[in-house]
């Protein structure tokens, strides 16, 4: 039986691990060259999107785009490479085509605070939609005051507007011909009451930046987050998942 020196079985497993490195390394580039090139034929649709007449097709440049936004941001492997900053675009001609279409704004709020973490421009949008609806149509359309509502609790500290909103949200429930609404205006009006009476909203806040933190691709929306965080009298302790958040006068484990 033949024996191998442990020095050659050595060499041997390191030129393998080298060839496995290098051979990563060109997959990674290459899928970072396809996800730049993906990116930029996007964004060369998103634009021409904007400027193509409509010619009284609003409803199918709205479905069409919404299906493209639904394939961008489902590519996860080359939304970590190049980030989420077409969504903003996406959603902007789906409200500006055709702000009927109900399925737009459930992805519109989340996808823009906690993926691209711009809840002001969630909260802009949504409200530029509004503009157009009313509380019969779309059916749902007081599920998107309530999603306005939200925002401006879990991410911008504005609970005057956020009151608003979910009264608003009430009304345009109590007007609308989903069977649904019926029971969702008296919460809806029971959550406006309760921000009336307790507005203080920091661990909420702070929850919501944490999942702005961990689900963020880009380095300058992770820091708005920590310094959000941070401006609510928290901070960061690293975690094996991620991070938490302690009050910032609380002791910590080792004290």
């Amino acid at each position: 039986m033949m024996i191998w020196p442990l020095g050659l079985l050595l060499g041997i497993m390191v030129s393998q691990q080298v060839r496995w490195q290098r051979l990563f390394a060109a997959e990674g580039e290459v899928l970072s060259q396809q996800a730049e090139l993906e990116l930029q034929k996007q964004t060369l649709q998103v634009q021409l999107l904007k400027n193509l007449p409509a010619l009284g097709f609003q409803n199918l440049f709205h479905d069409w785009t919404f299906l493209q936004f639904l394939q961008y941001f489902g590519n996860w492997d080359h939304r970590q490479l190049t980030g989420y900053d077409l969504a903003d675009d996406y959603f902007e001609v789906m409200v500006e085509r055709d702000p009927y279409h109900f399925d737009a704004y459930i992805f519109m709020s989340s996808t823009l605070s906690i993926y691209v973490g711009q809840p002001d421009r969630a909260v802009e949008l949504q409200k530029l939609g509004l503009e157009s609806l009313t509380p019969e149509v779309p059916p749902e359309a007081y599920f998107i005051w309530r999603q306005v509502g939200i925002d401006q609790i879990l991410f911008l500290d504005d609970i005057t507007g956020a009151i608003e909103s979910h009264e608003m949200a009430a009304q345009w429930a109590a007007q609308s011909p989903d069977p649904r609404g019926e029971e969702d205006q008296f919460s809806l009006q029971k959550t406006a009451d309760f921000l009336k009476t307790d507005p203080d909203n920091t661990s909420v806040q702070v929850n919501a930046w944490l999942q702005v933190l961990s689900s963020s691709v880009y380095e300058e929306t992770q820091a708005i987050a920590i310094a959000n965080i941070e401006a609510l009298g928290y901070e960061l302790q690293p975690v094996n998942d991620g991070y938490m958040a302690r009050p910032k006068s609380a002791p910590t484990s080792d004290e």
